[in-house]
């Protein structure tokens, strides 16, 4: 008899531990959903703009939080779970806040290496709808990630606001965790409510953050299929060899990332229409893509209005009846000088906001993290293994390096891997005499009124002297020296794009991709920049510095392949075609510290609810056949 309660009181315990494993995984934060904006009760009198973003400088952000939130949040940072703080601004203490982690890969990188210097998102009227902080709404704290200089968001933004664009205002903040230090971000105006009062009154229209880019979309068979020409491997396997720009003459451009891309995410065209504006008919749930990301609630009209626009830039002998055109064309001028392609004008069209009021649309300004010429294959390789004895740069023959590319990139043609036709809003502008004659306008009075009256280099100063003291504390992802490279690199790279772009407003330097390409002698040398000192990609990798790479390497390399990026191309085809001996490596691979962290990270989760049924299988049989047994004694 005391065996059978000893076995049923196992039972239980088994059971309650099934359930626990249960809740535990069936239980995890999900992702909150956006509430739908109401209208913003603060008065914008109450001016935000000339306290918080007051550039002259550095602001303060004491953020008050329990250990517990922090440690809640910060362990489930990859949910983007809002949890309660408060916040002591420039001493100014604002209450009952919500702060959560924001970002992409670079926020899943930051938790894989075990660190919580997330980029964040406050926001002021999360629990009680009529507070703000003096007319702002969110706020978002950029942790200056993949950009040595610390400067790239923070001159985009303020060229944009320079030049009349509906842009985020932004300053840099001293960022403090109770009371001490934590790091150097960069303060930027959220857009959201109060954007769009500052920038477009009550009545400020509809709102959306339109994204092609998803990793759902990846075609895998892309990258192994080398029976096609066009496979990813297949592409890189010509680029490493140095046949893809064996002809290329010397004022041809490569386009590395471009071309690998394409190949690999051949089935995202169909989002990537969708994002960039082309009309696919009057079917909204066509639009979904767009419709989804509304920053707002949008409503019947709202919807139909948008596509009314869509169809008219699309199909109209006046496509430029649909867009605001004069905002858009400040909007360029400054976004193809910073040569932005992690967005509207290249492959993955995301990082915009895209507006839309009375039938007209226009785009607003978001994330230049990897502006000024930094979005291409020798900047992203180069940072990561520069510093191994992996040759990382494949031979480019007579074609131009990423600097000289990026420095003289042309205005008037100005999308990168794709032809201009496949973006709707730039062929309008660019395409008709008029709009491109106000663009090449715009384009000299930002080089005329911010780079050469001297009020650039006046503000470069200004912001060097300011966050160059948190630097050497510590309280950024770099040391003072790579700081001090990315911020000459970011300086010369502004001097001499100003440089060729009057050169190109001029005349002396054509101002097209094929003009270009037939006077390569016209361009602007670029010989004294380094791009790789503006990049920092090796953030995203989760704890992997120059060492465990090369270590790496070393293991997939060994001694049958030259260590350069041709020699890892045929690695790469070797092992497709026998993943055995791959699978032979896996136990030297997980000797590699990093290695094995992030396998047990990614793992761990998958395992506990498994475990949990199991555990609950074997109570339920062990419970049941020990309750036979009691019935039957008791019989």
């Amino acid at each position: 008899m005391i065996r059978t309660k000893q076995t049923e009181m196992l039972s239980m315990i088994c059971i309650l531990l099934a359930v626990v494993f249960s809740i535990i995984m069936l239980c995890q934060p999900v992702q909150e959903l956006r509430t739908p904006a109401d209208q913003l009760k603060a008065q914008l009198s109450d001016d935000y703009s000339s306290l918080l973003f007051d550039d002259s400088y550095v602001h303060e952000i004491n953020i008050l939080i329990s250990d517990l939130n922090w440690d809640y949040m910060t362990s489930h940072a990859v949910d983007e779970q809002y949890v309660q703080c408060d916040a002591e601004i420039d001493g100014e203490l604002i209450k009952n806040i919500a702060i959560r982690p924001k970002g992409n890969s670079s926020l899943a990188a930051i938790s894989n290496n075990g660190d919580t210097h997330f980029s964040f998102k406050m926001e002021f009227d999360k629990y009680d709808k009529l507070q703000t902080y003096h007319g702002l709404d969110k706020l978002s704290l950029g942790n200056l990630g993949q950009d040595p200089s610390c400067m790239k968001d923070f001159f985009a933004y303020h060229m944009m606001n320079h030049m009349k664009v509906p842009a985020p205002l932004s300053s840099y903040t001293l960022v403090k965790l109770n009371g001490q230090d934590f790091g150097l971000y960069l303060a930027v105006e959220a857009v959201e409510k109060s954007f769009c009062y500052r920038n477009y009154g009550s009545d400020f229209g509809t709102l959306y953050k339109p994204d092609s880019f998803a990793m759902d979309t990846l075609d895998l068979s892309s990258f192994t299929d080398y029976s096609s020409p066009d496979s990813a491997l297949a592409v890189a396997e010509t680029i490493m060899n140095g046949e893809r720009y064996a002809d290329k003459q010397s004022g041809d451009r490569t386009d590395i990332i471009g071309e690998l891309v394409t190949s690999a995410f051949s089935s995202m065209k169909s989002a990537d229409n969708i994002a960039s504006l082309h009309y696919v008919g009057d079917n909204e749930k066509d639009y979904s893509l767009i419709f989804d990301t509304a920053v707002f609630n949008v409503t019947e009209s709202d919807r139909k209005r948008f596509i009314n626009a869509v169809r008219i830039l699309n199909t109209s002998e006046s496509p430029a009846n649909a867009l605001d055109t004069d905002i858009l064309l400040r909007y360029f001028a400054v976004h193809d000088f910073v040569n932005n392609y992690d967005s509207y004008n290249s492959f993955f069209v995301h990082n915009f906001y895209l507006h839309e009021k009375d039938c007209k649309l226009s785009l607003v300004p978001w994330d230049y993290n990897l502006a000024f010429g930094t979005f291409t294959y020798e900047n992203a390789v180069g940072s990561i293994l520069s510093g191994t004895d992996f040759d990382y740069l494949p031979p480019e023959g007579n074609a131009m390096n990423s600097e000289m590319s990026m420095v003289n990139y042309p205005i008037d043609t100005p999308t990168y891997s794709i032809p201009i036709e496949e973006r709707p809003v730039l062929n309008a502008l660019l395409g008709n005499e008029e709009t491109l004659a106000q663009y090449h306008a715009y384009c000299n009075e930002l080089l005329s009124d911010f780079f050469e009256n001297g009020q650039y280099d006046t503000l470069f100063a200004q912001v060097y002297e300011q966050i160059r003291p948190y630097i050497e504390k510590n309280l950024t992802f770099y040391t003072t020296e790579k700081f001090d490279k990315g911020a000459e690199a970011i300086n010369a790279y502004c001097h001499l794009r100003a440089e060729s772009v009057r050169g190109q407003l001029n005349g002396t330097i054509p101002t097209t991709a094929d003009g270009q390409k037939n006077a390569p002698e016209t361009l602007i040398n670029t010989d004294t920049l380094n791009l790789t000192d503006l990049t920092n990609f090796s953030s995203l990798l989760a704890g992997l510095d120059t060492d465990t790479l090369s270590q790496i390497l070393h293991l997939l390399l060994q001694d049958d392949y030259d260590y350069t990026t041709k020699g890892a191309v045929q690695a790469i085809k070797h092992y497709v075609a026998n993943p055995s001996e791959l699978t032979g490596m896996i136990p030297e691979l997980l000797q590699i510290p990093v290695i094995l962290r992030l396998v047990s990270q990614k793992l761990t989760p998958y395992l506990f609810m498994p475990i949990s049924v199991i555990i609950l299988i074997i109570a339920v049989i062990f419970a049941k056949k020990y309750r036979r047994r009691n019935n039957a004694i008791k019989t």
